[in-house]
């Protein structure tokens, strides 16, 4: 993954780039330079980088559903 694509991964994650460093214990420098451009390129980012905001998109996603799901089931028994 390139800057350009941990850009985009870190806006559908919900993350800046302070805050992804401050979660992964990376120094704000190193972000920045995966994410800047030189001689009109992007950088690589390490390979953990891509996995683990997959796995923390993922994670969001299902405490939002197990949240839902738990407002629903105390509605339904609520009803009863």
């Amino acid at each position: 993954m390139n800057g350009s694509k941990l850009k985009d991964k870190l806006l559908v994650a919900g993350l800046d780039k302070e805050s992804f460093s401050r979660l992964t214990n990376t120094p704000i420098s190193t972000i920045n330079e995966w994410s800047s451009k030189r001689n009109g390129k992007y950088k690589d980012c390490p390979n953990w980088v891509e996995s683990y905001l997959n796995l923390y998109i993922k994670n969001r996603d299902n405490e939002i559903y197990i949240k839902k799901l738990i407002e629903e089931l105390k509605r339904g028994s609520d009803s009863k």
